[in-house]
């Protein structure tokens, strides 16, 4: 759990990143360290730090060979070292970052560097930098009043509601690669991200919270996706083990792969094609799974979308199945030539 309740913001530093493959070019400017009145610097410190104030997911910079090799993480030990180099880093980060800007749908924008100072994270005191990037801006209109008229204009400027690309690299476990909070809402799930794994270059930490969100994910995968295929199980049989095994993160405490298969599923070779698939899993995504584990109430809430319970019948219906497979029956007319559900229940609403 972050705390910025006493955090001051002692530096922060603005250039432009544009898109590489553009050639658009970096703008650096002469100063650029920014003055902040009061107020701004309150809307920055909330609009830089709140995204960032629940979230149990941490990173580590990685390299290949020995993380003091990383190129941002020698930048943000310099900072850490003399926060007056700033000025300096901050360049160097903005071409770091213009390096890995190829991508069409990067769009050009403001490259913000932030140093803080009295953070606290999970109860200890510590330092910080931030980076954000302004890829897209938000229009709003503004009056002016004169004694003969009102004028209205439009006026572009950054976002305070939410951050698009930004991260957060706390001073914090610097043998391991730093501890770090990262956000990319612009790239797509499936697509590599330019911000945390062309240009930060992380690697997740391997904790409660990334152990959840595996099992989450291969749980889902097996059940929709090799389960089938092998046990013949038809959309009903998906979604009750779906509904297991969401009912499973939420209702325990602690994982236990043994007594997840044993009660997902009680036959001896389900069991035996879960563990294969578990360890096909951890191979084809190169990820240690540990076998016990404390569930993570936040990745359960950010993941539990996988176990969708819906059975979708052409395009004129859905049912939402939440339980009691016992009360739905699958047939098939032959009147009509169709297939039919037949769903059992005691009050409607």
């Amino acid at each position: 759990m972050l705390d910025f309740s006493a955090t001051r913001l002692t530096r922060f530093l603005a250039t432009w990143v544009g898109n590489k493959n553009r050639y658009e070019g970096v703008v650096i400017p002469k100063q650029t360290l920014v003055s902040l009145h009061d107020v701004a610097e309150e809307m920055i410190l909330t609009t830089m730090l709140k995204p960032f104030e629940k979230t149990q997911e941490f990173f580590y910079f990685h390299h290949e060979e020995d993380v003091t090799n990383h190129p941002i993480f020698q930048v943000c030990a310099t900072i850490f070292q003399d926060p007056d180099t700033l000025v300096e880093q901050a360049a160097q980060l903005a071409q770091m970052l213009y390096h890995h800007s190829e991508n069409p749908k990067i769009q050009g924008g403001e490259f913000f560097v932030a140093h803080f100072e009295d953070l606290q994270l999970e109860g200890e005191a510590t330092s910080a930098i931030g980076l954000w990037k302004v890829q897209s801006k938000d229009s709003y209109l503004k009056t002016e009043r004169t004694p003969e008229s009102f004028a209205i204009s439009v006026l572009e400027g950054i976002p305070t509601g939410k951050m698009q690309v930004a991260a957060l690299i706390f001073n914090m476990d610097e043998a391991e690669g730093y501890r770090i909070c990262a956000i990319d809402t612009v790239t797509k799930k499936e697509e590599r991200s330019f911000w945390k794994d062309e240009f930060l270059r992380l690697r997740p930490i391997e904790d409660n919270y990334f152990n959840t969100r595996h099992y989450i994910s291969l749980a889902s995968e097996f059940i929709t996706q090799k389960a089938p295929f092998k046990f013949g199980f038809d959309r009903t049989e998906t979604i009750d083990l779906l509904n297991r095994s969401g009912d499973y993160f939420k209702d325990n405490d602690t994982f236990e792969v043994e007594d997840f298969a044993n009660n997902i599923f009680p036959e001896a070779e389900r069991q035996e094609a879960f563990h294969e698939f578990r360890d096909q899993y951890a191979k084809a995504y190169a990820v240690p799974l540990e076998d016990k584990f404390d569930i993570s109430d936040q990745a359960v809430k950010k993941e539990f979308k996988v176990f969708k319970s819906i059975l979708k019948l052409d395009k004129n219906f859905h049912i939402y199945v939440h339980g009691r497979r016992d009360l739905i029956e699958r047939g098939f007319d032959e009147d009509k030539g169709k297939k039919f559900y037949k769903v059992f229940f005691e009050n409607e609403e």
